[in-house]
């Protein structure tokens, strides 16, 4: 029996994508593995050289921050390396330590996941009653959209809106009779712009229909008393908003929280959740470094190490200015994007930037839409000013030498096109 035409396509579609991926990992930016013995924050060893990072989201230097390091191990003494049972039985008591902090950094009720992804799994379906409209930002992170499919199901209507066009939020909500669900980030991890925040609170004031779920994974920690997170730092606490954090990222170990003032709901999510109900629990290492990562934030250590960033932060947004670099936005966040182009000249410009000692994050479709790739970089309280204003000139003296056509690496090995590509994977 032959193939059907959607079949064949697909399968056409999937070798382009492996043939990119397999190059990117030849080139040195995709799918390494850093060949450390010892982690040592500002720089990485790929292929036997040593580079410096900018391809990292520990943003405050917590992942190997001595404190958190001791009390893994101290839980791990305590209670091995696994405690191998749903949290709807039962838990260990590090759990009640955690939420115990989560809730005084927050000033509300929260419930922890194994992972963001995870938090927002045992969420959204949740509290998203069937039938009731969502509306997704255009650049929402996957892990949020990786739950859409699971609300069509339960009859919602589910619809991308361009970025941050809160104009087409108001239209919607001002048309509905039902509750209108808009679904956003804080801090948007490709471009490292955000949410606009006041606007989207006189949106909930004036909108009685219109609630928000907002993933402020990577707004966590460096940002706000407390570390509470770019929205809440901006805006505080709306009822008709719902945050989740990711704590992979600044927060230096791992897990997802939701968090909402209501602890009725709250309380929905963590008994009824599915994931919270047959997924697994955090590791005792992760829960006791998290714990005493929660300690560092209610501390008042915090301000200094989020003074350090923050410092970071300017120079790079002054310096790329200074050299005339061009990057996607300008928002006081630790992540930027500079569009390059097409996939080759991108793949031309990382590959170059690593041979000369930076490791960056190439971006290409379908991470982004065809012919908008660009190089993603971010800052951590690990990289030094010298080596931010090194890294910078040298994207800069990239990005133009590849743009005249200079030393482009021939991506032509590839058959067929991106546009092939991605008709390939929605089908005909």
């Amino acid at each position: 029996m032959t193939k059907s035409l959607s079949h064949t396509r697909a399968d056409r579609a999937l070798d382009q994508f492996l043939r990119l991926s397999r190059l990117a990992r030849q080139l040195g930016f995709s799918h390494q593995l850093i060949e450390d013995d010892v982690f040592e924050g500002d720089t990485i060893k790929l292929r036997g050289r040593t580079v410096v990072n900018f391809g990292l989201c520990s943003y405050l230097g917590l992942g190997d921050d001595p404190r958190l390091v001791e009390a893994a191990i101290d839980a791990i003494r305590r209670y091995g390396n696994s405690y191998s049972s749903s949290v709807a039985y039962t838990a260990l008591p590090m759990y009640h330590d955690l939420r115990e902090r989560l809730q005084a950094m927050f000033g509300s009720p929260v419930v922890v996941a194994g992972t963001t992804t995870l938090a927002h799994m045992s969420a959204l379906p949740v509290i998203v009653r069937p039938g009731e409209r969502v509306l997704v930002d255009a650049y929402a992170h996957a892990s949020l959209i990786s739950v859409m499919p699971s609300l069509q199901v339960n009859g919602s209507e589910v619809t991308k809106v361009s970025h941050n066009d809160l104009e087409a939020v108001a239209d919607a909500a001002s048309s509905a009779r039902d509750t209108v669900w808009y679904l956003v980030d804080g801090v948007y991890s490709m471009l490292g712009d955000t949410v606009p925040v006041m606007e989207l609170i006189d949106l909930l004031d004036a909108h009685p229909h219109l609630w928000v779920y907002c993933d402020d994974a990577h707004g966590l920690g460096w940002e706000g008393d407390r570390g509470q997170g770019y929205v809440l730092n901006r805006a505080g606490w709306h009822e008709r908003l719902i945050m989740s954090f990711g704590l992979a990222k600044s927060f230096g170990t791992m897990g997802g929280v939701v968090a909402a003032q209501s602890e009725r709901l709250i309380e929905a999510i963590s008994v009824t959740g599915g994931p919270m109900v047959f997924g697994g629990p955090l590791p005792p290492a992760i829960l006791g470094a998290s714990v005493a990562s929660a300690d560092i934030h209610l501390s008042s250590e915090l301000a200094g190490l989020q003074a350090e960033l923050s410092e970071r932060i300017e120079h790079v947004n002054s310096f790329s200015d200074e050299i005339g670099l061009p990057l996607a936005t300008k928002a006081h966040t630790p992540m930027w994007f500079v569009e390059i182009g097409e996939s080759i000249v991108t793949g031309s410009v990382v590959s170059t930037m690593l041979h000369e000692g930076f490791f960056v994050n190439g971006a290409v479709f379908p991470a982004v839409p065809r012919g908008r790739g660009g190089v993603r970089f971010t800052v951590t309280r690990y990289n030094s000013l010298s080596q931010i204003e090194a890294m910078l000139t040298s994207l800069n003296e990239a990005r133009l030498r590849h743009l005249t056509g200079e030393d482009v690496i021939d991506l032509t090995v590839l058959e067929g096109s991106e546009e092939d590509a991605q008709k390939g994977l929605k089908g005909p």
